[in-house]
């Protein structure tokens, strides 16, 4: 799984479209790109199999969002159809674990606002 593979899985999933409605900080660019390199170096110490099948779920969850929210665009819900929308998706198995871990790993990059360049950590 090439790190371009997993950059796009995460741009298809839609999810930094819900996060910049959910979470004022991640508005910023410098938090947003520090958010997005930490959950990409994250995925990328995953094994293969386990970055494959993360990938996997990320380029689904537009569709199984749709699903599950009664036909609504993850990218253009208001944050409150977007909070909605992530419980009902929670039903369905594997999706509320990806998107509860990607949110956390994004924040996390964010609060601690590193890009992973040249961090000797």
């Amino acid at each position: 799984m090439s790190p371009r593979a997993l950059r796009a899985a995460l741009h298809a999933s839609g999810l930094r479209s819900y996060w910049l409605r959910q979470y004022p900080c991640l508005r910023e660019p410098a938090a947003r790109a520090a958010a997005e390199t930490h959950l990409l170096d994250t995925l990328r110490t995953l094994p293969l199999t386990h970055r494959a099948g993360y990938t996997a779920v990320l380029r689904a969850l537009p569709l199984a969002y749709r699903l599950a929210s009664g036909g609504r665009s993850l990218r253009g819900a208001t944050a409150e159809e977007g909070r909605r929308g992530m419980r009902a998706l929670a039903a369905l198995p594997g999706f509320s674990e990806v998107v509860r871990s990607s949110t956390a790993l994004a924040l996390l990059g964010a609060f601690d606002g590193r890009t992973g360049a040249g961090d000797p950590r």
